[in-house]
């Protein structure tokens, strides 16, 4: 999501999120880094005013920050029909081993090609990882450390607006955006369209706060420096889209937004002069009202300022006003679940940058989320395992006990306490597989569906669709080696007298002698049934995940903000 840093890094068994930076304006822009971004600390004047550039957007389509570093080094501005036949599962199991064993390469296959954000006229953004530093959160960089007089919330909105307008990276970005949520109601399209133009907006302001400010972001900067600043900045807008129709007066117009103190007036008469027209040229009428602009101006985001606006000089201010006077309003307001935002003429300005689920993941994320799910799904099953033993053994022996306490009574009291770990070994093994592959497989088909498969605009429209078939596909994958693991363990609970010396390789060689004409295919005798059984559990599992992750993070965003809550997050839509 752009020009300041975002630490959104949700640390969970199915998706790895990355942060990325915002997009900074300046000549800094074009030298883009991945360096860590780091707080700002604003300059000690004027920071109450900055409460008003407050917003709160969630972008659940959108997670990973994007960030732009400004050309000062020191300023990390920141600117995502199973055949069930014995005799045909050689060939399914030896295709899925091989798929499962791809995933990184596919993955790296698969990887998109770089975001039109990335290609920004006025300087090059990147798509970064997060630092390691919990300690360094994304509410380091609150609005509250920007002061808006600096760069006014107004500026910001503008500034977005020109740049999805006239720079080609920006203006194909918003175009696939926009295009990806063509099949969603109109409602929600637009919705989701206001979040994403605030978060830009949001890191542009960030990026030019840290180039305007400087390197010491303690220290007191003067209004001359500031306005020096201001003009390197209208002389990169103007060196790199002067040249398009009407960029030059749309530049000229942003800049009359500015403080008087903090404009390049002499850079403006020069640079811009075709949006200034002398007072005699002013109709006295049309000067001090408010014009009227177009209906639905404000959430036509790529839409700018119409000819009949120009720049006037003011004598009493010493600084250039816009023609006729246009409502430059800022007012704070409230979104969905109580999350804060500043509305302008132009559109929103967001309090978080832009953000997304990292496109294609390494080796090394699919490695630590089968690491993760191993241990996770081994150590939740080894708990229950005295459940399981009572239950395998209603399942196999029905109406031998009255219920679960009194099956788990009985064998304690007849077989002894050990006998309610019966299957131990099986367990633990079956489901360090099973997480092992399930989670690492749902992030990999999840991914590949929704980019590679489907075009855009039906996956996102289809994402609950896409979340089943991706969890669906991995559970397939996971039963393959769960199933074998899975027919040792109930032997060993139904008929201990026989199985419980053997072993879990003892029980695999006896059940795969009891059939010479099978032979190590009996294993998977149990397949269509456990195969359907984990598929049905698997899709709906993950799809749950998915919608109650993202209906806690909407509402409380902050919860992003640290790995330790986010895993909190995992924890409780998991067991939702």
């Amino acid at each position: 999501r752009n020009s300041t840093p975002n630490l959104t890094q949700a640390a969970n068994e199915m998706t790895h999120r990355v942060a990325v930076a915002s997009t900074t304006v300046g000549l800094c822009l074009l030298l883009s880094t991945s360096l860590p971004v780091q707080p700002f600390t604003p300059p000690t004047r004027n920071c109450a005013s900055s409460a008003r550039c407050s917003r709160r957007i969630d972008d659940a389509e959108n997670e990973c920050t994007s960030s732009l570093l400004g050309d000062r080094p020191s300023h990390k501005s920141i600117l995502n029909p199973i055949t069930s036949p014995l005799s045909s599962r050689r060939s399914v199991l030896t295709a899925s081993a091989a798929a499962l064993a791809l995933l990184p390469l596919l993955s790296s296959a698969s990887a998109t090609a770089a975001d039109p954000l990335e290609k920004l006229s006025i300087g090059s953004a990147k798509w970064n990882d997060p630092p390691d530093d919990d300690s360094i959160s994304q509410s380091s960089f609150s609005p509250l450390l920007i002061d808006a007089k600096v760069v006014p919330p107004s500026f910001a909105t503008y500034l977005a607006r020109i740049l999805l307008y006239y720079d080609d990276g920006a203006s194909s970005w918003w175009g696939e955006l926009s295009s990806s949520y063509s099949l969603l109601p109109s409602y929600e399209a637009r919705k989701r369209e206001g979040k994403a133009f605030g978060s830009f907006a949001y890191s542009i302001q960030r990026g030019i706060y840290a180039f305007v400010v400087g390197k010491d972001e303690d220290a007191f900067v003067s209004d001359s420096v500031l306005q020096e600043r201001y003009l390197t900045l209208l002389e990169m807008l103007i060196e790199n889209y002067g040249d398009k129709e009407g960029a030059k007066r749309q530049v000229g117009l942003l800049f009359g937004m500015l403080p008087a103190s903090y404009q390049p007036t002499d850079a403006l008469s020069k640079r811009c002069n075709d949006a200034i027209i002398s007072k005699q040229a002013t109709n006295n009428t049309e000067r001090g009202k408010k014009s009227k602009l177009p209906l639905n101006f404000q959430e036509e985001v790529t839409s700018l300022l119409p000819e009949k606006y120009h720049l006037t000089y003011s004598d009493s201010t010493k600084s250039y006003i816009i023609t006729p006077k246009a409502n430059l309003f800022e007012i704070g307001v409230n979104e969905e679940a109580g999350t804060t935002a500043i509305a302008t003429l132009f559109g929103p300005l967001s309090s978080q940058p832009l953000s997304r689920e990292r496109p294609n993941l390494a080796f090394d994320v699919y490695a630590l989320l089968g690491i993760s799910g191993g241990a996770g799904c081994a150590l939740t099953h080894t708990f229950v395992i005295p459940l399981d033993v009572v239950k395998t053994r209603m399942q196999t022996n029905p109406g031998q006990y009255d219920g679960i306490f009194d099956g788990a009574t009985t064998i304690a009291k007849e077989e002894g306490v050990n006998a309610l770990l019966l299957g131990t070994q099986a367990t633990i093994v079956g489901y360090l597989w099973y997480g092992i592959s399930v989670y690492p497989s749902y992030a990999f088909f999840k991914r590949f569906i929704g980019e590679q498969l489907l075009d855009a605009p039906f996956a996102v429209a289809h994402a609950n669709d896409v979340a089943l078939v991706a969890g669906a596909l991995a559970s397939v994958i996971a039963s393959l080696g769960l199933t074998p693991i899975e027919a040792c363990r109930i032997r060993a609970v139904a008929q201990p007298e026989i199985y419980r010396d053997k072993g879990l390789l003892g029980t695999m060689s006896i059940i795969s002698g009891e059939n010479d004409n099978l032979g190590w295919k009996n294993l998977y005798a149990g397949l269509p049934s456990l195969m359907t059984r984990q598929v049905i559990f698997g899709s709906v599992k993950f799809l749950a995940f998915e919608r109650f992750s993202e209906a806690i993070f909407a509402a409380i965003p902050e919860l992003k903000d640290a790995t330790f809550t986010a895993l909190g997050v995992s924890l409780v839509a998991g067991g939702g």
